[in-house]
């Protein structure tokens, strides 16, 4: 039997080939408002780690605020459209790395960013993950993600993501509510600096956080 993280990995894979013409006409004006409130937070002699970089919607027009990105992704083929795109924009100062955030070897607070784009509601283990979160920014550093939250509202994109989820035909999908995701975060040893609303339906809710030392 496959494990849970092979069959993400095949149907990320599958879904590189049609990801940017699906995803990008729905989200087109979120991705623009994402990076355009990202870059406020952001300084050109920053180091920022993205968590699940896809296709590279947001990080190649990141990577002209900061010094350097190292984006991460569990597909190959996903992570191989940004790579190609990021060429045609002459981007240099990104680093693709294949690889699921647990299995990075970077010390603590190696991060001044740490960036997850539409990437932690298909997450499992968010706990963990934003236990790791913390412990890879540097003191103060600042943890910035965009997520659907499709507990807010029945959308059709969240009712279709549940069925599909359920009946094995996607990845885990989580169904959050804005402020239960931002409990979490803060949770977890962050202040929240922002939160808003970047989509209509379903609800794309983009959080700025900072680094605070755990109680």
């Amino acid at each position: 039997m496959k494990s849970n993280r092979q069959d993400s990995q095949k149907f990320w894979n599958g879904r590189s080939k049609v990801y940017d013409a699906q995803v990008i006409p729905e989200y087109k004006s979120a991705y623009k408002k994402t990076v355009k409130r990202s870059a406020r937070f952001l300084d050109k002699e920053d180091i920022v780690l993205e968590i699940g970089c896809g296709t590279g919607n947001a990080t190649i027009p990141l990577a002209g605020y900061v010094k350097e990105i190292t984006a991460i992704d569990t597909s190959k083929d996903m992570m191989d459209k940004a790579k190609e795109k990021a060429g045609k924009a002459g981007k240099n100062n990104i680093h693709f790395v294949k690889k699921d955030l647990m299995e990075l070897k970077e010390k603590a607070e190696s991060y001044d960013a740490v960036t997850a784009y539409n990437v932690l509601l298909y997450m499992k283990n968010q706990d963990e993950v934003l236990r790791r979160i913390h412990d890879l920014l540097k003191p103060g550093g600042i943890f910035i993600s965009a997520t659907d939250c499709l507990a807010r509202n029945f959308s059709p994109v969240a009712v279709e993501k549940f069925w599909k989820s359920k009946l094995g035909l996607m990845p885990y999908v989580s169904f959050e509510t804005p402020i239960g995701l931002m409990r979490k975060i803060q949770k977890h040893g962050f202040l929240i600096l922002e939160i808003v609303n970047l989509h209509q339906n379903p609800p794309n809710i983009f959080i700025v956080a900072q680094k605070v030392e755990k109680k």
